[in-house]
């Protein structure tokens, strides 16, 4: 995931207010207000994608907190029945008699449909500013794309054809939909990218912290490369701490575009429990590197290899009787 972009203050508007709206004319540094609350939403988003349930949840609402400065949040969530339920909440965010707080119910979509609601509640006498506001419509859209991905792969965690641990479909089904999509490739006279990518030294990790803790990463790292990916993209786990990737309509050239993000954003993002990661990847595309299943897999798998000989850390093509 990327970091929300900082809202903006309209060129030669008044100098903002300390926070929320008091009654004074307080002014303050303004842009490092926007860094900071900007940055604890980032922090909520990344924490939104952790599979430690009560500790991550705990520290997604305490950076929400800080990133509006209210008293209260809460997150309601979709419900297998289609009822929003409650499902976190910290401070002090439930009406009370006589509490005359600013209030504010926000809806998190998904792809433009409702996964879920933010609650906040004000500081008592204050109201929310417009910068504050900006932030909390960065908010709704970057919390519905986390909050929505997470509930889908944890539903999708027991379906036939779905890996238990990610969510994810599992390598039969990964190669039954390239089958399929190569059968409409060749019906249409369309393009298609795989990729196959690999987490660095991840055996570590499991040796280092347990396998419960790698599992736990696991089902993180599917989060952030669902996040980087759109919504007609096939992400699934071939097995281990390998990933593979169905890119329809895509050549050689948007493929390795799509790698490179997916490598960044495992990079860029912190998994609670181990810190850092990275990634290798071996891309193909049809028809350039093969026209069935097994060529264009074993080339991104050869590229693969390159990438981990050369270093780690990047993206490599393997083009049949042409430079990788």
């Amino acid at each position: 995931m990327r970091s929300p972009d900082r809202p903006e203050r309209a060129s030669g508007a008044a100098p903002e207010t300390s926070g929320f709206v008091d009654g004074t004319a307080r002014t303050n540094d303004a842009p490092a207000r926007r860094r900071r609350a900007s940055r604890s939403l980032w922090e909520a988003c990344e924490a939104l994608l952790s599979a430690g349930e009560t500790r991550s949840m705990q520290l997604a609402l305490d950076r929400l907190l800080e990133a509006f400065e209210c008293d209260g949040v809460a997150l309601h969530a979709l419900a297998p029945s289609g009822k929003l339920e409650p499902w976190c909440a910290r401070g002090a965010w439930q009406a009370r008699p006589g509490d005359l707080r600013d209030c504010l119910s926000v809806p998190l979509l998904r792809s433009g449909e409702r996964v879920g609601t933010i609650d906040l509640r004000a500081r008592a006498g204050r109201a929310w500013n417009a910068a504050q506001l900006a932030l909390i419509r960065t908010a709704a859209g970057a919390l519905g794309s986390a909050l929505g991905a997470r509930l889908e792969l944890q539903r999708l965690r027991h379906e036939p054809g779905r890996d238990s641990v990610t969510g994810l479909p599992d390598a039969r089904a990964f190669h039954s939909r390239l089958a399929a999509e190569l059968d409409r490739l060749r019906r249409h006279g369309l393009m298609l990218g795989v990729i196959v990518l690999d987490l660095d030294h991840f055996a570590e990790v499991n040796a280092r912290y347990s396998r419960t803790i790698g599992d736990e990463a696991l089902a993180e790292v599917a989060l952030v490369l669902r996040l980087a990916l759109r919504e007609s993209d096939v992400l699934a786990r071939l097995g281990g701490d390998e990933f593979g990737v169905i890119l329809p309509e895509a050549d050689l050239g948007p493929t390795r575009r799509c790698a490179e993000r997916m490598r960044r954003a495992v990079e860029e993002h912190h998994f609670a429990r181990i810190g850092r990661l990275s990634l290798s990847a071996g891309i193909s595309a049809s028809p350039r590197c093969g026209v069935d299943t097994l060529e264009l897999i074993d080339n991104a798998d050869r590229a693969l290899t390159v990438a981990k000989k050369s270093g780690r850390r990047r993206v490599e093509a393997h083009v049949p009787g042409g430079a990788h």
